[in-house]
């Protein structure tokens, strides 16, 4: 991590009495894109030293489009029909003389012995599950791939490197919620929805035993599987990660008919989590590589179920089902332990590696009223997404317990301590030396969506939308109806922060292209980025109008009129580069004294149509993402049609 990226420099043409109401004095953001040129004269207080040619070095990314089979067809072939595999016959010199005709290299294929192995722990649920079959092969390795490429990397809590899918047929369930994830990232949406419902009735089943007495243990399971059976702690983990990924199928559908199984999975994941354990004791620095794996995995599940509770909250304002103070648990590795593929690579690494702190003690560390309380935290890209989550439910919980229910607003002091909290993190960030800007590195997913879900949490605590997201209804014209609704935010320079991440989150697109990005990059959008686009460009839309409603005796301030003409710079970039929107970029006036109100009325339109157009081509599997792009093209139509009514009368 470039120190000069980390390192503060003031702006100094900024009057300080612009600043003089913000709770903390402003200090310059390092994680914005450097493309401020000559709106800040000091352009490097955003990003100074960011390698942006360097992330422009495209690793490549094969596409794959959709793969719908009939209705009639699903899972009614067997693996001999469909096992092409095989190599294709040579000729009389045995030479290899079709070398050209040989199937592509699969490094997930299961042998035949394996895939009898998974197959046969099915048996025993049979009677739950009458009419399925368990899909080729073939169809396993591609989606076991799926799930590789498309989940792991960016929610790493399955130790891929060990990873043999074999080895966790004493839980079946597991097995099948993985492929149904993979499924889905190969875009095979009702083999994906067959292994869901396929891997959900492993599960109910599972819990009727248990609340029927009957204690199902590994050999009642499986008697025909080979080797030792797993301990019952491992094995309970393995239900636990099975719920995880049939709550994530749910989750990220979004869909009304899946919302109750939604609830139903959270609060037995909330309850599997604490009986696996909330609490660690230091492990000893002699441990072996196996071991570390068992302590790492059972780690990185109960914080990725920790993350996916409080993701519910964020999402749709549900009170928290498992708080921060419970997590007594040392926070993740760092990746290059955790994809370290052989032990002596992991000797290697962790023996330069410093061991991580406790979720608590960096968390308390970010929350202390000292500047420099923080300069020697350092965390993996996991660890920094779990402490600002853990910041984030501060928020949502000081919101709670305000006295005015409706307020949007956290009070002085509240504010004053978290925003030094978030400049805590901001510095832990920086120090780590795997954070980075990265929208193409995979590894790097989590250090990228922490930065966004920094943005939310300084728009959360100056303009909470709360109850106005509207997302629960799961349908795109309520949310879009709601977001209209919403008040707008109080004006004042106390925003910057707020302002500064929500142009930089629709600036990293534009910058490297926003029809590409959104065509051929989106395949791994997560959820909470769209939630957090979503955030953001409702917060723009609402700051714009409340700076175009001001009457002439609250013209803007000088502030405010550098970060409208940085918001016009992105915004026409963005027009100008999707062809659906080329004609509305000439309607962006560049913000002259007399057209002010007509501009910045239109740009409060214009930011929300350019996120909703790069939502519309996006590839992403999951339908949830598709649907916050649907709330926000509705709401951009909403504006426009006030837009009109306004230019009419």
């Amino acid at each position: 991590m470039s120190q000069e990226l980390c390192e503060p420099t003031i702006i100094q043409e900024l009057d300080s009495g612009l600043l003089a109401d913000t709770a903390i004095p402003y200090m310059p953001d390092h994680f914005l894109l450097p493309s401020m040129d000559g709106l800040f004269a000091d352009s490097d207080f955003l990003s100074h030293g960011h390698d942006w040619e360097g992330m422009l070095a495209d690793p490549g990314l094969e596409l794959h489009g959709p793969n719908m089979p009939d209705e009639g067809m699903i899972q009614q072939v067997t693996p001999d029909s469909t096992d092409i595999s095989s190599r294709v016959p040579d000729g009389p010199s045995h030479d290899d003389d079709f070398h050209e005709l040989k199937p592509l290299s699969c490094p997930w294929l299961l042998t035949e012995s394996q895939y009898l192995q998974i197959t046969n722990s099915l048996t025993p649920f049979r009677h739950v599950m009458p009419h399925f079959t368990l899909p080729s092969r073939m169809a396993v390795a591609r989606y076991l791939l799926g799930y590789v490429e498309g989940f792991s990397d960016h929610h790493p809590f399955i130790h891929v490197p060990t990873l043999k899918l074999a080895s966790f047929v004493h839980t079946p369930e597991f097995i099948l919620a993985i492929l149904a994830v993979g499924a889905q990232y190969r875009y095979e949406m009702r083999t994906a929805r067959s292994l869901y419902q396929a891997s959900r009735s492993l599960v109910l089943e599972r819990l009727q035993r248990a609340n029927n007495g009957i204690h199902t243990t590994a050999a009642h399971i499986n008697q025909s599987s080979e080797g030792p059976l797993p301990h019952y702690a491992e094995h309970r983990l393995d239900q636990t990660r099975a719920l995880l990924l049939l709550a994530v199928y749910c989750f990220w559908h979004g869909s009304p008919d899946l919302s109750q199984e939604l609830y139903n999975y959270l609060s037995t994941i909330a309850d599997s989590l604490r009986r696996l354990g909330l609490s660690e004791e230091a492990h000893p620095n002699r441990i072996s590589w196996t071991r570390w794996i068992q302590h790492e995995t059972k780690r990185r599940t109960q914080f990725f179920g920790w993350y996916l509770l409080n993701l519910h909250t964020v999402i749709y304002d549900n009170p928290p089902l498992l708080l921060t103070r419970e997590m007594n648990l040392q926070l993740p590795s760092s990746c290059q332990e955790w994809v370290a593929q052989t032990e002596a690579e992991w000797i290697k690494i962790s023996s330069r590696t410093p061991s991580p702190l406790m979720l608590k003690e960096a968390h308390a560390a970010h929350l202390a009223q000292y500047s420099d309380i923080s300069a020697d935290i350092e965390a993996s890209p996991m660890g920094s997404y779990i402490l600002i989550h853990a910041l984030i439910q501060r928020i949502y919980m000081l919101h709670q317990i305000s006295l005015e229910s409706q307020a949007q607003s956290l009070s002085a002091p509240d504010i004053q301590e978290l925003e030094l909290s978030l400049n805590h993190w901001r510095h832990t960030w920086c120090r780590s030396p795997e954070s980075k800007l990265d929208v193409y590195d995979s590894y790097g997913s989590l250090s990228f969506s922490a930065t966004a879900l920094l943005g939310v949490a300084h728009i959360r605590l100056h303009y909470n939308l709360g109850q106005w997201r509207g997302l629960q209804s799961g349908d795109p014209t309520t949310v879009a109806v709601t977001l209209r609704e919403a008040p707008l935010p109080r004006r004042g320079p106390h925003l910057i922060h707020a302002l500064l991440h929500s142009i930089h989150s629709l600036q990293v697109p534009v910058q490297v292209g926003s029809s590409y990005l959104s065509r051929c990059k989106s395949f791994g959008w997560s959820v909470d980025h769209a939630i957090c686009n979503l955030e953001c460009a409702t917060f723009l839309s609402k700051w714009l109008q409340m700076v175009a409603n001001a009457d002439e005796k609250q013209s803007p301030s000088a502030l405010e009129v550098r970060v409208i003409r940085w918001i016009i710079r992105v915004v026409r970039e963005a027009l100008m580069s999707q062809d659906e929107t080329i004609h509305l970029s000439h309607q962006i006036d560049d913000y002259r004294p007399e057209a002010r109100k007509q501009t910045t009325s239109f740009l409060s339109f214009a930011v929300v149509k350019v996120w909703a157009e790069m939502f519309k081509a996006c590839n992403s599997p999951w339908p949830m993402v598709r649907f916050v792009g649907q709330g926000l093209e509705q709401y951009a139509e909403l504006r426009h049609r006030s837009l009109a009514t306004e230019a009419e009368s």
